[in-house]
């Protein structure tokens, strides 16, 4: 009966401790770093002015190693192809089409055995838009992808802004 006795009062001494007494210096990265190491891909958004009131949306896509996912180039009807979605407005309007450099090259997709084309390797998107309205504006808009081996969908958010005349693309912080 002692020894019960002991051990449970060895067991709420533990558990009545504070934090504050279990504080250690870490020399390890924060959580949030260790997260973004953890992607395997980098995306980042440029503009580009082009003349009067066209630009060009640049995306560039860096890949980890193994890291790929489906082109806007494919002609297969694919979920979670690369794809740009913006909010509806009128404030400007995106070109259709993406151009891929390097182009993406057709392969056979090895889990329906239809023609597919998987971007492997670090690959820039421009996509052209032009701005209809002059006044002050901000247009959100996402780019989603299925990234593989993975198979997670992606979705990062960004909003188009125009501020006395500058045009910027700012990538959101929300992920999903």
């Amino acid at each position: 009966m002692n020894k019960i006795l002991i051990l449970m009062f060895a067991l709420f001494s533990i558990g009545n401790h504070t934090n504050d007494e279990f504080t250690t210096k870490s020399n390890f990265p924060l959580q949030k770093e260790i997260i973004k190491k953890e992607e395997p891909y980098d995306i980042t958004f440029k503009v580009e002015k082009l003349k009067n009131n066209t630009y060009n949306f640049i995306i560039s896509m860096e890949l980890e190693k193994d890291a790929h996912y489906v082109s806007p180039n494919s002609k297969g009807s694919y979920l979670g192809q690369f794809t740009m979605i913006m909010d509806k407005n009128t404030k400007l309007r995106m070109n259709e089409a993406f151009t891929e450099i390097p182009l993406s090259k057709e392969s056979i997709d090895p889990w329906n055995g239809g023609p597919v084309n998987f971007v492997r390797e670090h690959t820039t998107y421009t996509k052209q838009f032009t701005i209809s309205d002059t006044n002050d504006f901000e247009v959100a808009g996402l780019v989603q992808f299925v990234i593989e081996p993975r198979c997670t969908l992606e979705k990062i958010h960004f909003k188009i802004t125009n501020t006395s005349g500058n045009i910027e693309i700012k990538q959101q912080n929300t992920n999903n």
